[in-house]
Order: C-alpha cells, then structure tokens, then sequence
C-alpha cells in the first residue's frame, strides 16, 4: 500500500486554502436570497388564543387597551405580506393612526378569523430596526368581510415613515406627496368607512359595562 507523508508546514497550508475556499463559497450570495428583500418595517396581526394550546402556539401579553392578561397566537395571523395600500391619519394623541387594506389572501384569512372569533382580541405589532412596538388590541365584535382594518392611534412616527416607505398610500399612486396624510383619498369601504381627517379624532365604539363593574375606557372596535 502507497503512503504518502507531507510535512508539517505544508498541511497548515492545505488546510488554510481548504478554508479559504470555503469561506469564498459561503460569501456567494445564493439565488433566492439575493432576490429576497428585507422589509423595512414588519406590520404582525396577532389573534387571541386559549392558555391552554401551550406554549408552542400560545405566548401571553399584557393588552394595554383592555388592560388584561391573555395569550396570543405565536404566529401572525397575517402580515405586512398581505398588506396591499395604507392610508395614515394623524390622531389626537398626536401618535399616528392608519387604514390597512388587505390583499385577496389577506382579505380571506380576515373574514374567515373575524367571523370564527367574534368576541375574542386582535392584537397589532409594529417591528423596525429600533425594536418590536404592541400598538393596539382591538376586540373583534362582528365579521370583517372587505379586508379592512382601522388602527385608530398609536403609531409613531418612525414607523409611519417607515410604513410610508413600505407601502402604496391611497391617493399618492400617481403623484407622491409631502410627508404626511393625503388631505383627499379614495374611501377603501365606498361610503361604508367615512376616513377622518388629520386632526380629526380617532373613531372608538363603546363596549357595554361589565357586572359589578363601572363604565370602560372607549376600546377599539374590529368594525365592517
């Protein structure tokens, strides 16, 4: 049987131009990732779910609108993948407030959720490069069926700026317009969703008072 033996020195030379090479092939961006584009801002809808699906579909929160403990689903119901255009309106609060319209798919998942979990939560989540933001929970009180939804305040201004960056604007497609709410847009819900203006309020419907309970602080409604 042959053997060949190699000095020392030259195996830590193969070995480094073994790894050189390796290093070059990793470097190679692949073909589906260099076409993939990282969105500048992820827009996450969260549903709420029974403690007991455990932790590996369930994660508990604290909702700051209703001010309760509940558990949300681990993975997002639909996000900005089927966000189509937006529409922002300055609330009073002075945080941001938008209109989402969903795409086909979006529209689908959101009828069929709205109308499954009727008295249960849908929850927001805003993501850019400075951190993750719960934005609103709103209770899902009737069917949503045009693929709408109404986040009434709470958005900040880098993440508006950044949903601007992201997404069509309603009424900025064929000519884009100072940062900021378009003063005219076309209505997402015909004349179904009259859109506020920017310094008008957000619009919030008042859930009724619980037993043995006073009156609660105006919630955000999941409305048609």
């Amino acid at each position: 049987m042959l053997q060949m033996a190699f000095h020392p020195a030259k195996l830590r030379s193969m070995r480094f131009r073994l790894l050189s090479i390796a290093f070059v092939i990793l470097a190679i961006p692949l073909p589906g990732r260099a076409m993939s584009k990282k969105p500048v801002i992820t827009v996450r809808f969260h549903t709420e779910t029974n403690a007991n699906d455990g932790d590996t579909f369930a994660t508990p929160v604290q909702l700051e609108y209703q001010r309760r403990s509940a558990h949300l689903s681990r993975t997002a119901d639909f996000s900005e993948k089927q966000i189509e255009k937006i529409f922002p309106v300055r609330a009073r609060d002075g945080t941001w407030g938008c209109v989402f319209k969903l795409n086909p798919q979006g529209r689908i998942r959101l009828e069929s959720i709205s109308s499954q979990t009727r008295g249960s939560t849908l929850v927001v989540f805003l993501g850019t490069k400075i951190g993750r933001h719960q934005v609103v929970d709103m209770i899902i009180d009737r069917p949503v069926l045009d693929g709408i939804i109404a986040v009434p305040r709470g958005i900040t201004d880098l993440e508006m700026l950044a949903l601007r960056a992201e997404f069509k604007v309603m009424g900025e497609e064929k000519k884009k317009g100072p940062q900021g709410p378009p003063r005219a847009a076309p209505d997402p819900r015909s004349d179904r969703l009259p859109l506020a203006r920017p310094d008008a309020p957000p619009t919030f419907s008042s859930p009724p008072p619980r037993r043995g309970r006073g009156a609660e602080p105006d919630l955000p409604r999941l409305a048609d």
